[in-house]
């Protein structure tokens, strides 16, 4: 997630140079012009997690789980931190304010989604519903379901969600992005 919201932060700094703006006034849709910013974060963070997943499995053996369950999880975790950095760089004015923003969001919202990690809280425990207030702890259990061994259906609703999230996250910073250049 990090990752996601710094690539994304260079929306910002391109409003700054006064690129963005007159991308915007092209005939190109601003909707596909933040498509295409979204898969260069989005692809930026699939090699990062590629990187991530494929070493620790080959140089300390962790076990990810089943490939199904594991690659749906990965392309849930890529657009989640694509969107949420998106998302995050709409509400911004320059890149200035992103250091420390971007910072105390991801470090609230990290740890809200890693409580499960730290807690080891079960997940019947009511309190195991927190982690869920946040992108990232819908990340990490679909993470943690796929190293249990669940099957695909135990993976596949937190993947399904994240993906909604990740829709919804787009959705509102391009909306955001659109009102500011309308």
């Amino acid at each position: 997630f990090f990752t996601g919201v710094n690539t994304a932060a260079s929306l910002l700094q391109e409003d700054e140079n006064g690129t963005l703006p007159r991308l915007f006034t092209t005939p190109t849709p601003q909707a596909q012009i933040l498509g295409g910013k979204f898969l260069s974060v989005g692809l930026t963070v699939g090699v990062q997690v590629i990187t991530l997943l494929l070493p620790s499995r080959l140089l300390f053996s962790i076990r990810w789980g089943a490939l199904p369950g594991l690659a749906l999880a990965a392309l849930a975790i890529t657009c989640g931190a694509a969107a949420f950095g998106v998302f995050v760089a709409s509400m911004l004015r320059d890149p200035k304010q992103g250091g420390l923003v971007f910072g105390g969001v991801l470090t609230v919202t990290g740890m809200i989604g890693m409580a499960d990690v730290f807690t080891r809280t079960p997940g019947g425990n009511p309190t195991s519903l927190v982690p869920l207030l946040a992108p990232q702890g819908w990340a990490v259990r679909s993470l943690l379901y796929s190293m249990n061994g669940e099957p695909l259906a135990g993976v596949l609703p937190y993947v399904l969600v994240l993906l909604g999230v990740s829709l919804a996250l787009f959705a509102a910073g391009a909306r955001r992005f659109q009102k500011r250049y309308a």
